[in-house]
């Protein structure tokens, strides 16, 4: 991951597992890395340094991370927070983006998430992007919009597939179907969720803008069009 700057990052998690993880993750990346388990200690250590990103978990052994969310944001405002939780309910996901934190990631960690997260906010292409996306696990299912005569044999209105970010501008999700770029698809959720409708209304067409390759199938990044991005 390229950056501009020698960043500095605190992770305030009591789970030691994690905090290795990460912290062996950072510093493999040349980022400067504290590590802290209670909220006093980050309280603290936020008042004596200045840090581009925390990664701040809300079952704190002295205090809740959401509602520490304020605090954080006064001491530091110009520092970038992502919540870590087990507990993604829909309740707390709503709770920490109006606190002000930048992404809620879903415990267990995955890296590719915590590299999405690196590369938005300390990489060379910080803040460029036009609408903000939100690191999600969403299971949808995805129809794909006037097929080749050699795909419409098949039923491809139907296809399963996951969220992994969104934002009013666009998407990326992962699927073993094989997208094209080019493409255009319709992406519905899977299952009831309130923060899906709000990004991809019913109707909406997104175009694939990138492919590549993953384990399990493809993941693709998608744009929206024809008018359907939500005002």
């Amino acid at each position: 991951m390229p950056v501009q700057f020698l960043p500095k990052i605190l992770v305030v998690d009591d789970d030691k597992l994690i905090c290795w993880a990460l912290n062996r993750e950072f510093v493999s990346l040349n980022i400067t890395t504290h590590i802290v388990e209670t909220a006093a200690d980050a309280l603290a250590e936020l008042r004596n340094d200045s840090f581009d990103l925390v990664f701040l978990d809300i079952h704190l052994p002295d205090g809740n991370g959401i509602e520490l969310l304020e605090e954080v944001r006064r001491i530091s405002p110009n520092a970038k927070i992502a919540i870590m939780s087990s507990d993604a309910s829909e309740m707390n996901q709503e709770k920490a983006f109006t606190g002000g934190a930048l992404q809620f990631l879903e415990k267990p960690l995955d890296l590719s998430e915590i590299h999405g997260i690196l590369k938005s906010t300390l990489g060379e292409h910080a803040d460029k992007r036009k609408h903000p996306r939100h690191i999600c696990r969403i299971p949808i299912r995805i129809s794909i919009v006037e097929p080749t005569p050699e795909e419409a044999q098949y039923d491809l209105h139907n296809l399963s597939g996951m969220m992994a970010e969104i934002g009013p501008g666009g998407l990326k999700l992962r699927t073993e179907y094989p997208l094209r770029v080019g493409q255009h698809i319709r992406a519905r959720a899977d299952s009831e969720n309130e923060h899906f409708p709000k990004f991809v209304p019913p109707g909406s067409c997104a175009e694939v803008v990138w492919v590549a390759p993953a384990q399990d199938g493809v993941v693709a990044g998608l744009k929206f069009v024809n008018g359907t991005t939500p005002a």
